[in-house]
């Protein structure tokens, strides 16, 4: 299967993510220079916020948001993908991320919504699938994405 689209993003932007990472250093690091000083009683609190750090390190660093269409599925997600068949696109829409949140012109009600979105883009693509869904997607390149989608939706 030929990949027509891919990208990747970071859950969040690269400069707020190390900033939020060495604001968590630091505490961390006033947190054991507190307990070494004796105002800290027990270890177990530094001890917390290091794992705590560790895991949003992990998060802030290794989770990050896949887009991928290929010949016959559009997937995407974070962790645990969501996949769906070309064949169900019914019709797409480009623009910004609030307009394509807002799903106007459509009005479509009892829907399944999935949202696959990350902070500092604001460029989405939202398809209407089969089945009553519908998916947004953000993405640094939103033209190419709807341009492919577009030549795959339903005529019927």
């Amino acid at each position: 299967m030929a990949i027509q689209f891919e990208e990747t993003q970071d859950l969040i932007p690269e400069t707020p993510a190390k900033i939020l990472l060495a604001c968590l250093a630091a505490t961390l690091v006033f947190m054991v220079a507190c307990y070494i000083a004796g105002i800290i009683g027990e270890l177990w609190q530094p001890a917390l916020f290091a794992v705590i750090t560790a895991l949003a390190a992990v998060i802030i660093l290794f989770v990050k948001l896949r887009i991928k269409v290929d010949e016959e599925n559009i997937t995407v997600g974070f962790v645990k993908m969501y996949t769906v068949p070309l064949a169900h696109v019914i019709d797409v829409k480009k623009g910004d991320i609030d307009v394509a949140r807002n799903y106007s012109g459509w009005g479509i009600k009892k829907v399944k919504f999935r949202n696959y979105t990350t902070n500092g883009i604001d460029g989405a693509v939202t398809v209407k699938l089969a089945g009553r869904n519908v998916l947004t997607m953000t993405c640094k390149d939103p033209d190419t994405l709807y341009d492919i989608l577009y030549r795959y939706r339903r005529q019927d």
